[in-house]
């Protein structure tokens, strides 16, 4: 699930980056990347998608 909320806390930064540039916004663009760097660690954290569970590892 984390890796879930990762994606989506990630997609959400891009959002409000896209929107700050668009804007001009300085603070909104400072919260893009909090926000996408928030998303990064809960990835990190939950370990990352892996349809194919550990076959990585078995090479």
């Amino acid at each position: 699930m984390g890796s879930l909320k990762g994606t989506a806390e990630i997609a959400i930064g891009k959002a409000k980056e896209l929107v700050a540039e668009i804007l001009g916004n300085g603070k909104l663009r400072e919260e893009s990347k909090l926000d996408q760097r928030k998303g990064e660690e809960e990835k990190e954290q939950s370990g990352g998608l892996k349809p194919l569970g550990n076959l990585d590892r078995l090479t």
